[in-house]
């Protein structure tokens, strides 16, 4: 995400070799034993045996003649003769290989052994020039411990000068559905495809073998396939390929510790590593999906994540392996492992759909068809998946900041005049942001934890999860033992997966349950078009981004930023070590800079001891267990640390024994390649992250230095206008209703005041009205209309062509009435407002009428009647971006907040408490983080109630600002007035 300076990458030392004195001293010894070889045995043969051949001719009757010692000493010279010739023959075909620089050397007749042997002595003299740092080619040999850093080598950086043609294979498309878990684990990993079909693809990572220092392409195929000389088959199968160095094999000669390294498939033995392989036909394309206009009826087709063709390859091609290859932690396809479940039943025996019958995006293909609740992309929008930070697909991400942004404004809940600077960037914030599908997850997740521990069983160990427009899909560790699923979460993949339909998500308030993963963080987007998130903490041990380092230190830092503002994280706390960048702007009470690697481990060490002696006081196995069994956000948070480079041996240690620690719920994720990680992502230069071993690869998300500092200027932005409350001059509307306007029904209503809504009489295509009720809603906060240019850059701010903006308007206008929605004379698009009354426009009447009144009741209270919930709620994933420009959030919070206080106050005067309180739970029900609203209510209470009404609103009160208020915790004047009637009175402790 940020660059490190070098400042900071000395503080955090990049791994060493052990002991290069001792690489000298053994490529030194090797040189001295080949030249006792090369000159020493020839010596001690001619010394006392002389030459190998006869000093003179011999006779034909020697062959008769009786054997004599001389003789058999004779004979056993010449053929130690013949074996010392035949050595060095291996050791010059070897050094020739080694001077050459590529390709290995060629198998010599009956060398075996002795070639074996030529080679290791070969490749140990390189330790000398290993040790000083020459940049030679290293023949067969990876010259480093497994725990050292590679050695300085020639070697094609990745992505750097290479081109794609370069290194495109010849196989099949193919997309990888299962993987392991972890590398210390042979046996098929994390399997998200539910069947035995497709093809196996196998994997091992370059560990020299016990008492030895490298390891070579010829040992990897003796070792794993039986036959030496099949190394051919792996160094095409890994040609420039990626790898977690950031390093590309384009040597057969040259590999490094902890590169992985495909197998052919029949490989077998320890350390090979299988995942399976759906194949599909190179260049199938998938359809995108059609624009209103052309779609006479609402369909729900899935999100396309690319156009492939044939002349396009996968992430997987781009980075050194097949062409076309799409690898991923689970397909959301076909499922024929789904069981036909009901909501709330136990598993039933597996249901077999017939082939074809699921479609993309549905992981439980076979089960009851449910009707989608999320909307699509029919209306002549945009696909939401495509969306994101400057148009990147992190709606999850982006979902996190939206809702962070809306609560770091407070009472305000828009942007105010210091927010001009920043306004594209919230216009692209907004256009990314799926907060629907963000709020899906973690209420599904909260009702999980608490049906778990209602029916006193353990929570699933969650290795990923995946989110469509239909479901989320929990992938679960296949090697733990998994309870049954509550309904209406369905088990499909013989158990290894759990899945809950969108439309069957809870309603509920869940905010009160704890969140079960609060380290489930989004990766990216598979081949699929699916949101792909794991799980950091069962990883248990360090996670690494290898790779290109700036890409994956810009991954990195999408992976902190969502972990400090997301939903189901509450209570988290992220530390950031040797980022270039402060961050904490962005999430102050969860997200913390260091510079100190040591000072963040003992700051969350320090923090999570408390974690550690709850656990054994309760007799609790796990921190997870505890933060479901016993909620405390406060006590049970995650704590996650991300560190800019790799740290040192000492302290991968020991971040390694706190990640593995399951009584600290601690999560460790590094920039750079980590040997004894558990979990290596490798990312190229586009951002597309793999982690082979897991069997995962997406377009990762990605915040780079510049949207770091344009997303920390909006916050700031954000924090300053929430503390100004200052009334910005109100603009009249530009018809003013009357009363008798009120009294009777109008054709067309559109509601601003709470959840937009239109009510309109004509005819329209379900999959037009979020488009169209948009549009209008637009116009309904425009009082003198707009030009058609600007209506189609705030309702398609990716642009659009006059010709599909001209159909939108034409069904929009038909839906409300040709009458009611029309175009001027100069071409200016406005709402007929004697025909279609706008709830905004009525409030601003009679609010007006209020002020010339000697007794305010009656309008204001007939304009708060008008407020039916929180402002701009539920709005769909990608819309309403032009909010960002408006300032209509916040005029409207300014004038409900207003007169509700000024109505209460009205009220109090005429001794009316009921009419009191209904109006500022009215004002709060719209802005429930206006602390002014909130002390109104405390002193009504005061003045009405009890100290236990007082003592109840206080509680509310303290809730509702840790739920919607800002990060700055509640104003002075709140906590002195709480102090003031409730002497004594404990706050609670404040969870970010």
């Amino acid at each position: 995400m940020v660059k490190t300076g070098e400042p900071v990458r000395a503080r955090l030392p990049q791994q060493r070799s052990s002991s290069p004195g001792a690489d000298r001293a053994k490529g030194l010894l090797a040189l001295i034993a080949i030249a006792a070889i090369v000159g020493g045995v020839p010596y001690v043969l001619l010394r006392f045996f002389g030459t190998p051949w006869p000093d003179r001719m011999p006779h034909w009757n020697v062959l008769l003649a009786e054997l004599d010692v001389r003789a058999v000493l004779g004979i056993f010279a010449f053929f130690i003769w013949v074996a010392w010739a035949h050595f060095v023959v291996c050791l010059i075909a070897e050094a020739v290989a080694e001077v050459r620089g590529h390709g290995l050397s060629p198998r010599i007749p009956l060398g075996g052994g002795s070639q074996s042997l030529a080679r290791r002595l070969i490749s140990t003299v390189v330790l000398i020039a290993g040790a000083a740092s020459v940049g030679m080619p290293v023949a067969t040999a990876v010259t480093a411990s497994t725990t050292a850093g590679p050695s300085s080598v020639s070697v094609v950086q990745g992505g750097e000068h290479e081109t794609r043609e370069s290194y495109r294979q010849t196989e099949k498309r193919s997309s990888v559905l299962s993987g392991d878990q972890t590398v210390k684990k042979t046996a098929t990993g994390v399997r998200t495809n539910n069947d035995q079909k497709g093809q196996v693809v196998k994997y091992t990572e370059v560990r020299p073998p016990a008492g030895r220092n490298y390891d070579c392409l010829w040992d990897i195929a003796e070792r794993y396939l039986g036959e030496g000389r099949r190394y051919k088959e792996i160094y095409d199968l890994n040609k420039n390929k990626l790898q977690p160095d950031g390093r590309r094999l384009t040597n057969p000669d040259l590999i490094m510790p902890g590169w992985q390294v495909r197998l052919p498939a029949d490989a077998k033995g320890a350390g090979v590593h299988t995942v399976r392989v759906n194949v599909d036909q190179p260049g199938k394309a998938v359809k995108p999906v059609k624009p209103a206009e052309q779609q006479p009826t609402r369909v729900a087709t899935p999100k396309p994540a690319h156009v492939a063709g044939e002349e396009q390859g996968s992430r997987w091609s781009e980075q050194g392996v097949e062409s076309g290859s799409s690898v991923t932690v689970g397909s959301a396809a076909a499922d024929p492992g789904a069981k036909n479940i009901r909501p709330g039943d136990p598993v039933n025996p597996a249901h077999d759909p017939k082939p074809g019958s699921s479609q993309p995006g549905d992981p439980v293909a076979g089960g009851t068809k449910v009707p989608d609740a999320a909307p699509v992309a029919a209306d002549g929008g945009f696909d939401a998946t495509q969306a994101g930070i400057y148009g990147f697909g992190a709606t999850l991400l982006a979902a996190g900041l939206a809702i962070a942004l809306k609560r770091r404004r407070g009472w305000a809940q828009g942007p105010g005049p210091k927010a001009a600077g920043q306004r594209q960037t919230e216009v692209g914030l907004r256009l990314a942001a799926d907060i629907p599908t963000a709020q899906f997850v973690d209420v599904a997740l909260r009702q999980l934890g608490a049906d778990m521990v209602k029916a006193e069983r353990p929570m699933p160990k969650v290795v990923a999860a995946l989110v469509t427009d239909s479901a989320l899909t929990l992938v679960l560790d296949p090697y733990e033992a998994q309870p049954a699923p509550p309904g209406p979460w369905q088990a499909i993949a013989e158990g290894t997966r759990w899945t809950l339909r969108r439309a069957y998500a809870p309603t509920a308030d869940l905010t009160a349950v704890p969140a079960p993963y609060p380290t489930l963080v989004t990766i990216g987007q598979n081949a699929d078009g699916a949101t792909v998130l794991v799980d950091l903490d069962t990883a248990n041990g360090i996670v690494s981004f290898g790779g290109v380092t700036d890409a994956a230190r810009d991954v990195v830092g999408s992976l902190a930023v969502e972990l400090a503002t997301n939903l189901w994280s509450e209570g988290a706390h992220v530390s950031m070590v040797g980022f270039g960048d402060d961050l904490s702007a962005l999430a102050p009470g969860r997200l913390k800079y260091w510079v100190r690697l040591d000072d963040a481990i003992a700051d969350v060490t320090q923090r999570t001891d408390a974690q550690v002696q709850a656990c054994e006081r309760r007799n609790i196995v796990s921190a997870a267990d505890g933060r479901t069994a016993h909620p405390d956000v406060a006590l049970w948070g995650a704590e996650i640390i991300f560190v800019s480079a790799p740290p040192s041996a000492e302290e991968q240690d020991q971040l390694n024994r706190l990640a593995a620690d399951q009584k600290r719920g601690i999560a460790v994720v590094v920039v750079g390649d980590v040997l004894s990680s558990p979990w290596r992502f490798v990312v190229d230069d586009k951002a597309q992250a793999v982690c082979r071993l897991l069997g995962l690869e997406v377009d990762a998300h990605s915040v780079t230095p510049e949207q770091v500092k344009d997303l920390v200027a909006l916050f700031e932005a954000a924090e300053s206008d929430g503390g100004d409350k200052r009334r910005a001059e109100q603009d009249m509307p530009a018809y003013e209703f009357s009363a008798t306007d009120l009294s009777r029904p109008a054709p067309v209503e559109v509601d601003l005041l709470g959840p937009v809504e239109v009510d309109a009489r004509g005819a329209i295509d379900d999959g037009r009205i979020a488009l169209s009720t948009e549009i209008v809603a637009f116009l309904a906060s425009q009082d003198y209309g707009v030009h058609p240019n600007v209506l189609a850059g705030a309702i398609w701010p990716r642009g659009i062509s006059e010709e599909l903006r001209d159909a939108a308007l034409d069904h929009t206008r038909r839906w409300v009435g040709n009458d009611a929605m029309y175009a001027d004379e100069s071409g200016r698009w406005m709402l007929n407002r004697s025909i279609v009354r706008v709830d905004w426009d009525v409030f601003r009447t009679l609010a007006k009428q209020a002020t010339m009144m000697e007794d305010p009741r009656a309008p204001l209270s007939t304009a708060l009647a008008l407020v039916h919930g929180p402002a701009w709620a539920n709005l769909p994933a990608g819309r309403y971006s032009w909010l960002a420009a408006s300032g209509i959030e916040r005029k409207m919070a300014e004038q409900v907040v207003d007169a509700a206080l000024k109505l209460a106050e009205a009220s109090l005067a005429h001794n009316d408490g009921a009419m009191a309180r209904t109006a500022l739970q009215t004002g709060l029900s719209f802005s429930p983080a206006s602390e002014d609203l909130w002390r109104a209510t405390l002193r009504l209470a005061s003045h009405f109630g009890t100290t236990q009404d007082v003592t109840n609103v206080a509680t509310q009160l303290y809730l509702a600002l840790a739920k919607h208020g800002t990060p700055r915790g509640p104003e002075p004047e709140t906590d002195a007035l709480v102090d003031e009637l409730l002497p004594g009175y404990h706050r609670p402790a404040q969870v970010a």
